[in-house]
């Protein structure tokens, strides 16, 4: 039987689940390998039992899968696979709610935290989101921060980018650590335009990395 510890590659990847009419899920990443990689996707369910439960808690609540096994290639488009779904963070508080088969529907940011270096790391978000807007904090180096908010931005957003889903946006003068992130309520310059910090969904400071 091939398991987590007989396959490098095979690891448990936890997802944070976000929006209602069009479902996202954003990997919960770590340091060490085979987990050291982030991603926002856009994903379908199996089963209403997570609509429901988010209609019930609102935009802002945290909702969590945990996948059985899955290997990081496995997370493209037309993939799918089963896991266990949780009010709440699986592991710790979360209530679990039932299981659920994801399917992947789009790729919409990969990436890799980056080495450290001598020179200061901007603080960067993927802004994402159709009926609601999301911010995943971009990772860099340990100890770091995992953290993805609700926001809005005035106007059409996406007007100029076509399909795009998602972007990066760079939030200048802001240090890349615990004290620099945002925080519900902030009002700051992305590009061109002004946004809006909504509520906190998730927030984890203790990734686990190699010692």
């Amino acid at each position: 039987m091939v398991t987590p510890e007989t396959d490098p590659e095979l690891a448990i990847h936890g997802l944070v689940l976000l929006g209602t009419d069009t479902v996202y899920a954003v990997h919960m990443p770590t340091f060490t390998a085979p987990c050291d990689f982030q991603a926002v996707l856009r994903v379908t369910l199996d089963t209403d039992t997570y609509r429901t439960a988010r209609k019930r808690y609102g935009t802002s609540a945290l909702f969590t899968v945990r996948p059985r096994t899955l290997l990081l290639k496995d997370l493209e488009p037309g993939a799918s696979f089963p896991a266990d779904l949780y009010f709440g963070r699986f592991g710790r508080e979360g209530e679990f709610l039932g299981e659920v088969r994801v399917g992947i529907e789009e790729r919409l940011y990969v990436g890799h935290p980056t080495e450290p270096t001598m020179e200061p790391t901007p603080l960067r978000y993927v802004l994402f989101g159709r009926e609601q807007l999301y911010l995943a904090h971009v990772l860099t180096g340990p100890p770091g921060f995992d953290q993805v908010l609700t926001a809005q931005l005035p106007g059409e957003w996406l007007t100029s980018a076509g399909e795009q889903s998602a972007r990066t946006v760079t939030i200048p003068g802001r240090p890349d650590d615990l004290t620099g992130r945002l925080h519900p309520g902030e009002q700051v310059a992305a590009g061109d335009a002004e946004l809006q910090v909504l509520m906190e969904v998730y927030l984890e400071t203790a990734i686990p990395h190699a010692s």
